[in-house]
This record gives structure tokens, sequence and C-alpha cells, in this order.
């Protein structure tokens, strides 16, 4: 069984264990959640100025956006890689209030090899299960370890990469080989997570980088997938982006065979988290944010993906079906939309479908 001392001033002399149960484990034992998170809550709100720590639902958009920046911070860098093996992620709650979450990885063994899953830990009262478009998702051994293996990364820091490029951003499907994947932004160049699915799954396969991917296919339209907190799911009429775009974007990136960036220099001294929170609010408001800026929900639907505003900017409303009735009115979008919103929701295509809409070629 795996145990591990936990890496914290807040809780000394303290192991991190795993739960086992059957064919399935946890890392960490869910009994330990709540010790192991006020910890780290400790060390995270001990150093945020005063103003910031208290961050409440009542707060304006621009200390709500400071909180944020802070909670990626000390997630994602001064925790990237920890040597109690916790991986952390920083979450929104209802009220738009970034948390500190540990990734509860659930691992389960198959007749196929082990399946991964993640749950999210912000305490009793915020411990959302994230879902894709109504489904929950499955990582196989082999994508996790043809990610280690292809992806630049410094040790120990694979998998907090891992989820903020799966969990960090809107996706849509494309076409890679035979098949369908996730093809995401990641410094610059593009990942494929091949994926198959299920009425209720959506199972990754594989990591692709650019020298895997020898084909990339632009349906259209695009499926847009939505990571969201709980299993329902209702496809949005009115998003905050236009999916598209999005495809064209990664669509020419493959084109230019854009190389993954190196992994950060290891040598470099690592980031003092008391210096990191002391000039988060400075570094908001370089950014050109004030009290009126806003931070929403993606597509205004609750989960791990946030949009922000600056002062006076409008909240961008993209209608996906005008975008195509407008575009290319020849075909029967009402009906290719229908077919969509069915797969989201496991059913099958109807006999014969709509007239087939247009290649990805007449984007240009």
């Amino acid at each position: 069984m795996k145990h591990v001392p936990f890496q914290s001033i807040y809780r000394t002399n303290f192991e991190v264990v795993e739960e086992r149960d059957g064919r399935f484990s946890l890392y960490p034992h869910h009994s330990q959640l709540p010790v192991l998170l006020r910890a780290l809550n400790l060390e995270f709100y001990g150093a945020l100025p005063g103003r910031l720590a208290r961050v409440d639902g009542r707060a304006d958009g621009f200390h709500k956006l400071a909180l944020k920046c802070a909670a990626l911070l000390f997630c994602g860098c001064i925790n990237g890689a920890r040597k109690d093996a916790l991986r952390l992620y920083a979450l929104a709650n209802g009220e738009l209030v970034s948390k500190i979450a540990i990734v509860q990885q659930i691992t389960e063994s198959t007749r196929g090899g082990l399946h991964h899953r993640f749950r999210f830990y912000a305490g009793e009262d915020f411990c959302p299960d994230i879902h894709l478009n109504g489904k929950s998702m499955v990582f196989t051994e082999h994508v996790l370890q043809r990610f280690t293996a292809r992806v630049p990364n410094n040790l120990g820091e694979d998998l907090t990469q891992l989820l903020l490029a799966v969990y960090g951003s809107p996706h849509v499907a494309m076409g890679v080989g035979p098949g369908q994947a996730l093809v995401v932004p990641y410094g610059g160049s593009v990942l494929a997570f091949t994926f198959e699915e299920t009425e209720r799954e959506f199972i990754f396969t594989t990591c692709l980088t650019m020298k895997e991917m020898n084909s990339l296919r632009r349906d259209m339209p695009p499926r847009a997938l939505n990571l969201h907190y709980g299993a329902a799911f209702q496809r949005p009429q009115i998003r905050h982006w236009l999916p598209t775009q999005w495809m064209q974007e990664r669509y020419k990136c493959w084109e230019r065979k854009v190389p993954l960036p190196p992994p950060r220099d290891p040598g470099k001294k690592p980031l003092n988290w008391h210096l990191v929170a002391n000039w988060v609010r400075d570094r908001t408001r370089e950014l050109g944010h004030g009290p009126t800026s806003q931070l929403l929900f993606l597509d205004n639907i609750p989960g791990p993906c946030l949009t922000t505003l600056l002062p006076g900017q409008p909240e961008p409303r993209v209608n996906e079906l005008e975008f195509y009735q407008e575009k290319f009115p020849q075909y029967d979008w009402d009906t290719i939309f229908a077919e969509l919103e069915a797969k989201d929701k496991g059913g099958k295509p109807s006999a014969g479908g709509p007239a087939p809409p247009p290649s990805g070629k007449e984007l240009g």
C-alpha cells in the first residue's frame, strides 16, 4: 500500500496513504482529505493579503480575479510537483470564488488494464465531479504513460500538466486517423487525446503530439464539448466562443507543425509563495482589471472553465446555430444540431439523417 510523508509545515509527522477497495485504489485515502485540505488552506490563505484571503461571493470582480490568479499559481507553479505526489487544482465554486482542490486519483483494475478517474475535493460543501457533455471521463494507463513519455515536462509535474491540459479549456472533437480526439492547445502547440465514447463515458485511450498526428480532420459542425460540474448537461444555445474558430486555430497550428515547448528550467530558483501571494493583486491590475471587471463561467455553465471581462467589455454572445444558418443556408442545421444533442444524451443518429454538412475545406 502506498504511503508517503505529507509535505506541509502545518501537519508534520503525517503520511498520505492509499485506500484499497477491491479492484479500486484511491490516492489519497478518502478519510484523509479534510486533514490534508486544512493544512494546504492554511498555507495558501496564510500568505495572501487579508482582503484577498477574505474574498467571498459578495466580492467585486477584481478580487475574484486576483484570487483565481493566486489559486492557479499556488496549484500549478508552487505545487506542480510535490514529494508526497499530491496534485492540486484551482476550481471556482458556484459564487465564482476560487478554491484549492485536492485531486483524488481513483484507479480501477480492469481486463483491459488500469483505468483512472479524477475527483476534486475542495471541502465537504464543494467536491464536484467534473463531466464532459454529461458523461464521466476515464483515462487509460496508456494515456498517462504516453503523456509522460511524449510531452516535455520536469520530473513529477507530468500529472499536473495533464490535468491543466484536459480540464483547463473547452474542447472540440476532431478526426484523428480513423477515430475522434480532443485536440487541445498546449504551449503554442497542440495535443490530441483520442477517445472511445459510450452512453455514459468518454474513455481516453492515448495522447498524441504533433509527431504522431499524421492526419487531422475538420468535421462540420465541430462537436463542442463543455466541462461542467455534475452529470446534468444541456447544450448551450448561446456561447462565449465559436467552436468553428477554435477548430480552425487548432488545425492551422497542426498545419504549421508547431513543436511542443521545452520544460521550464529545473535549475531555476523555485517560486516563493509568500512573495508571489503579495504581488498577485498588482499583476491583476497590470492586466487592466479593476473593480468592474467580471469573472464568468464559460458559456454560463458552472465548471472548471472561466472567462474574464475587462471593465466595460461586453459579454460575448455567440449563437452557433445562427452562424451556420447564415454562412451555409443550404443545409438543415436544425436537424444537424438535434443529432448532436441526441449524441450527447447517448442516442443514435436517426435513419437517413440530414443532408451531409459542409466539409472543413469549405471554411478555407
